[in-house]
């Protein structure tokens, strides 16, 4: 399977899981420099007012599935969408995925 295929597999699952929520690709994959040996880094944000380990446990266990099944390794970075838009300062990470991040 192709990493695009990979990349759009990851889309689906998670839209699935919930729907609500945005997927925005980053790193070596968004910048199109990835190596078949390079992780593929995702930033999932959902809906909520607090965390829900249930929610995120099943994003994370549909994407090692897709990480078994195709054997590419799958980075999610989960997280409240309030949370990541109301941070009192911009860390490299933020800045890094705001200039780089594609949604999907």
């Amino acid at each position: 399977m192709r990493r695009t295929e990979i990349v759009e597999q990851i889309k689906i699952t998670i839209e699935k899981i919930e729907p609500t929520a945005t997927t925005i690709l980053y790193g070596s994959e968004a910048r199109g420099d990835a190596r078949a040996d390079s992780d593929i880094d995702v930033l999932v944000l959902l809906e909520g007012e607090s965390r829900d380990l249930k929610r995120e446990d099943a994003i994370s266990g549909a994407l090692y599935d897709i990480e078994l099944s195709t054997g590419v390794l799958i980075s999610p970075m989960i997280m409240l969408r309030r949370q990541w838009e109301n941070r009192p300062f911009k860390t490299p990470f933020y800045v890094n995925v705001m200039n780089e991040g594609i949604k999907l």
